[in-house]
């Protein structure tokens, strides 16, 4: 299952802004039920949503296990335009009739869907696109009176196309007069113990040692661990001016949140670069490894 084109970009608050379209077979009014009606809802949704399409009135999110979270109704004008939040989250939907199918009255036309999700966690983006990319395949499902697939990204791949379709790999750096810093933030598909096993070769460590090679990358070789908490840091000295850093912080429900930071006293343009491209590529066959390894159990 391949992502189509979605995008991701910032509104003018910073936030980021997730967007997906679908064309649908369905006419709009089908669609609007499968998004306002609860017992639709949680059929293809993670939670059984609870609103009455009016602006102002409340949202009720009932996941399994968990206590109820709210919200509220943005905007309804049925059967074309609905939006709410979730905690801190927007979600706006819209509807339109698919004119490309050939259909001229609205009322029966096939449709095309699209999903505005706004948040802040802009690294999580690929997890958000593919719990929807999920979701919205089995929303397809149900209105073609299929029994959903709600096996979800259980292998995370679906995850890290989005990460590359989004332009989510990167790093920046931060320079100074006597030293500039690498930094990269990458949403993984395993939780950070998982993650430290497999950069350790499950090889306890302590301060003052060598740390695994699996820390290091090319100019940057693991040095001598400086400080250390497992399975969540761990911070070396690859040279008497230079440090690394890699901390794994919980994350989206996908796994564990990595943070790298890489420091060194100032460099040329293109030392930079190539430094920069040297911890992609560590990050990447990192991300890739994960990918590959069976989640416990």
């Amino acid at each position: 299952m391949q992502p189509r084109a979605d995008t991701l970009t910032r509104d003018e608050h910073g936030r980021s802004v997730l967007n997906l379209r679908r064309r649908l077979p369905h006419p709009a009014r089908r669609v609007w039920a499968a998004l306002t009606e609860a017992a639709l809802t949680a059929r293809w949704m993670p939670a059984e949503v609870d609103l009455s399409p009016r602006a102002a009135s409340p949202v009720r999110f009932r996941l399994p296990g968990t206590a109820p979270d709210g919200g509220e109704v943005l905007r309804a004008v049925p059967p074309w335009s609905l939006g709410y939040t979730w905690g801190a989250h927007e979600l706006h939907w819209s509807l339109r009739p698919d004119r490309a199918a050939g259909a001229a009255d609205a009322d029966t036309a096939p449709c095309v869907l699209g999903l505005r999700h706004v948040f802040d966690d802009h690294r999580g983006a690929a997890s958000y696109a593919a719990g929807w990319h999920t979701c919205l395949t089995a929303l397809a499902q149900v209105l073609d009176g299929e029994e959903p697939d709600h096996a979800g990204d259980a292998d995370g791949a679906l995850h890290e196309a989005y990460i590359g379709l989004l332009g989510l790999a990167g790093s920046t750096v931060d320079e100074g007069p006597e030293s500039l810093t690498i930094r990269l933030e990458r949403q993984l598909v395993r939780p950070a113990d998982e993650v430290w096993s497999l950069l350790t070769r499950g090889t306890p460590l302590r301060r003052g040692e060598r740390a695994p090679d699996g820390f290091g990358t090319v100019g940057a070789p693991a040095g001598e661990i400086t400080e250390l908490c497992a399975p969540r840091l761990l911070e070396y000295a690859w040279s008497p001016l230079g440090r690394t850093r890699w901390e794994l912080l919980p994350g989206t429900d996908h796994g564990a949140r990595l943070l790298l930071s890489h420091s060194c006293p100032p460099l040329p343009e293109p030392a930079v670069a190539a430094a920069q491209a040297a911890w992609h590529q560590r990050v990447e066959e990192l991300a890739a490894q994960l990918l590959d390894t069976p989640a416990p159990g």
